[in-house]
């Protein structure tokens, strides 16, 4: 008996969503794309609270934005500084080190990345492999202690119009 209950329950809870499809449309209800192309002809109005707004206008109208890309995307070079797939420990290694190059080159374009399994530091967006070079190799002179895992790699980067 318990088990017959138990299956009817289950049966009303599956058709629920159906049912509720079906007065929808007797009401007049529409979906999204319907209610997009025909109440708001295509305009779409953003709500945000003032203060957010303040913020997205300091983020986006400081220098210190290092990583917004502005411009065109395309294939150049980018000097990576860190990689590493410990879980545990390089995420934290390389927001260190990202802040510590930031600090002292803040014109330089630093871009944190993960792409499972490894978090990835990347720095600069230059289009020929010898300016990356030059840079890269300043930066070695300068940070003494991560020169052994600097490269010079080939990336998507921005180059501004």
């Amino acid at each position: 008996m318990m088990c017959k209950s138990v299956v009817v329950l289950m049966l009303m809870l599956m058709l629920l969503p159906v049912a509720e499809c079906v007065f929808a449309q007797e009401n007049g209800a529409m979906n999204v794309a319907e209610y997009m192309s025909k109440e708001t002809r295509g305009r779409v109005a953003v709500v945000q609270p003032s203060k957010l707004a303040e913020r997205l206008d300091a983020k986006h109208g400081s220098k210190d934005n290092r990583t917004t890309s502005v411009g065109k995307n395309t294939v150049g070079y980018r000097i990576q500084i860190f990689a590493d797939n410990n879980q545990r420990t390089a995420k934290n290694e390389a927001v260190m080190r990202e802040r510590i190059i930031a600090s002292r080159y803040p014109e330089i374009g630093c871009y944190l990345t993960y792409k499972a399994p490894a978090w990835r530091l990347r720095i600069g967006d230059y289009r020929t492999r010898e300016e990356a070079v030059e840079v890269m190799n300043q930066l070695k002179k300068d940070f003494p202690a991560f020169s052994r895992e600097m490269i010079v790699v080939v990336d998507r980067i921005n180059v501004a119009l």
